[in-house]
């Protein structure tokens, strides 16, 4: 198993944002990590709270930093956010009543949102910011 490493590619040169998205490297390299050495409830228990609180902390901030730099596509990112956090219930949800499925689908999804989110979706108010400087 390969660990996530951080790039450049991720960093949007807003260092508050900067580190919470290296959280989440973290977050997903820990969960690998406690798989490799076998603990898989200890992996999933703590991927399940570090996703959740993560959730909780980073989108808001994010939010929060976008209606203060006057983002204009602020409304549209929140509701990609909402949708993170519902997929997150509904897949907990199902995993909690022994879908084994469901883990592996959010796993996926937080890995796929790590690139493509931030990659992307992020980079639209990095782009603004770094333009309205200017």
């Amino acid at each position: 198993m390969v660990l996530i490493e951080w790039s450049k590619d991720l960093e949007l040169g807003i260092p508050e944002i900067d580190r919470q998205h290296r959280k989440l490297v973290e977050m997903l390299n820990e969960f690998y990590t406690e798989l490799e050495k076998g603990e898989k409830a200890e992996a999933v228990k703590h991927f399940l709270e570090n996703l959740e609180e993560y959730l909780k902390y980073h989108l808001d901030y994010e939010e929060r930093f976008m209606e203060e730099i006057g983002f204009p596509e602020t409304e549209s990112h929140k509701k990609v956010h909402q949708m993170f956090k519902k997929l997150y219930t509904e897949e907990k949800e199902r995993f909690l009543k022994g879908d084994v499925k469901a883990l592996r689908e959010l796993v996926a999804f937080t890995f796929s949102w790590l690139f493509s989110h931030i990659m992307k979706t992020d980079r639209k108010y990095a782009d603004y910011i770094n333009n309205t400087k200017s």
